[in-house]
């Protein structure tokens, strides 16, 4: 217990160190953290704890894995003149180096340190190890860490292998690691579509012992739904994610609801609402039951519309995006953006001073964006997700799949709807970019559906036209991040993407 314990406060500590490039020095990727004994049923909760805490961590989703499918994309951007431009910059314009630490060593070994340790918990609950009777307990606990696992392997495969859909997997992703291995231990990546197939088999062999209770913070059977409709999307799998998602839509009422268009301007930075299916807990000033952070500058600060230092508040809406909404002058998610509130408009190109150009999205709990959840899936995606699934299955899907897309657009504004000429795959995009603008999945969205990237225009920084930016297609091989350099020297079997 007390080596377990002593991890965690070392890990939660980190969330309140400023995020400079050598702020933490991880293992590589295959080392295995320090043995604990997880003989007990309160040993193994602490350490389920420990994945969750990790999770939300810098590197990861408290940091780049939450903006990363936005500022690749173009609707949100970097600003001008940011001193910290290494922090998102490098995504925004496509020249991410391998020896990187801040944009490639770090977000490598975080998701891969998730994954040891869940590895840790998987393997003493199958062995036998935990001194417990309790089984439906240490069931629902490694249940939990599969969908963890899994989920970091799906958000490595994401970011350093291409997308599934331009060759069914057969490009190298990352390496699978299914159980604690020793330093020495030197895998090959395999490609995307082993590691895919990994996801799916770690989500669907873990949904039956899972809660479907909600269970705010954690994983739960809708969640991982939820996050199934996702990865089966990207694999263009579309009868798979049309009924992920419908179940989830259909059979959690009574536990989650969209939020109604009077509530969408106030549940922004509040603990766990109507949609929240899967939230990491982020407190500034009190650690909680919840697996979380407990807070510190992260993911939220970079959409800050205050001036902190240098080091954040280093991303803004584009002239399109703000184009796009302001199409219907009735639209709720108006509410979303703000003029900036930061003394002399700092780094702010003068076309954008007198626009919305700040995502109000994570106000923070009591103001201070640091004290905001991190909101890794809600309901509003898993409806647009059956609606893309659906207008691609065509036939009887069509119409509840419509039904589906226009219960968020009408929500946005009653006297709106989409047609069945109207509804196409073009009209569902159009929404997952109002809808989930900040929310790190339009990126992917439009890689899946083989969408060219097209940032031109307003106030898009120069360099995008000087490094060949401005349009990305979607077999674009700067689309997979390099692999660390560090990786690549420690271990030769580790190949190198194409850049």
């Amino acid at each position: 217990m007390k080596k377990i314990y002593i991890y965690l406060l070392a890990a939660t500590s980190i969330m309140g160190v400023s995020c400079s490039e050598d702020w933490l020095n991880l293992n590589p990727s295959t080392s295995v953290t320090t043995d604990q004994a997880l003989s007990t049923l309160e040993d193994i909760k602490v350490a389920l704890n420990g994945v969750y805490r990790e999770t939300s961590q810098h590197s990861y989703y408290g940091d780049n894995y939450w903006y990363y499918g936005d500022c690749r994309a173009m609707d949100v951007q970097a600003r001008e003149n940011k001193a910290s431009g290494k922090r998102v910059t490098p995504y925004y314009t496509y020249n991410v180096l391998a020896t990187d630490n801040l944009n490639i060593t770090l977000p490598w070994n975080r998701p891969y340190l998730v994954i040891r340790q869940a590895n840790n918990i998987i393997q003493k609950i199958e062995q036998g190890a935990v001194q417990s009777s309790d089984t439906k307990e240490l069931d629902r606990i490694k249940a939990e860490a599969l969908v963890l696992r899994g989920l970091a392997l799906f958000n490595l495969t994401r970011l350093f292998g291409m997308p599934y859909i331009n060759d069914n997997g057969a490009s190298l992703g990352v390496p699978i690691e299914l159980k604690p291995e020793e330093p020495s231990h030197q895998p090959k990546r395999n490609t995307v579509a082993e590691c895919y197939e990994q996801v799916v088999n770690d989500i669907t062999t873990a949904r039956s012992s899972l809660s479907t209770e909600r269970t705010d913070g954690y994983i739960n059977y809708w969640a991982a739904q939820a996050l199934l409709s996702r990865v089966y999307l990207d694999m263009g799998k579309n009868k798979e994610a049309y009924d992920a998602a419908t179940d989830v839509i259909n059979n959690s009422k009574g536990l989650y609801q969209l939020y109604t268009r009077d509530e969408y301007p106030t549940i922004w930075g509040k603990d766990f609402q109507a949609e929240a299916l899967f939230e990491l807990y982020i407190s500034t000033t009190e650690p909680s039951e919840w697996g979380g952070g407990t807070g510190g500058e992260g993911a939220p600060m970079v959409y800050a519309n205050e001036e902190k230092g240098v080091d954040w508040n280093n991303l803004i809406l584009t002239e399109e995006f703000l184009n796009l909404l302001e199409e219907d002058p009735n639209d709720v998610r108006h509410c979303i953006t703000q003029l900036s509130l930061i003394e002399n408009n700092e780094g702010l190109p003068e076309a954008a001073r007198t626009r919305k150009v700040f995502l109000s999205k994570f106000p923070g709990k009591s103001g201070d964006p640091k004290d905001n959840n991190i909101s890794i899936i809600r309901l509003s995606e898993v409806y647009l997700n059956a609606a893309e699934a659906g207008v691609k299955l065509g036939g009887e899907y069509l119409e509840p799949a419509r039904g589906f897309l226009n219960q968020i657009v009408s929500r946005a504004n009653p006297e709106k709807s989409v047609s069945a000429e109207e509804f196409t795959i073009e009209r569902v995009l159009k929404e997952c970019r109002k809808e989930l603008v900040g929310e790190g999945q339009i990126f992917f969205d439009y890689l899946r559906n083989k969408q060219p990237i097209v940032r031109k225009g307003g106030w898009h920084l120069s360099t995008l036209n000087t490094l060949n930016a401005e349009t990305i297609q979607p077999n674009d091989p700067r689309i997979a991040l390099p692999i660390p350099q560090s990786e690549i020297d420690a271990n030769p079997n580790i190949v190198q993407n194409p850049q």
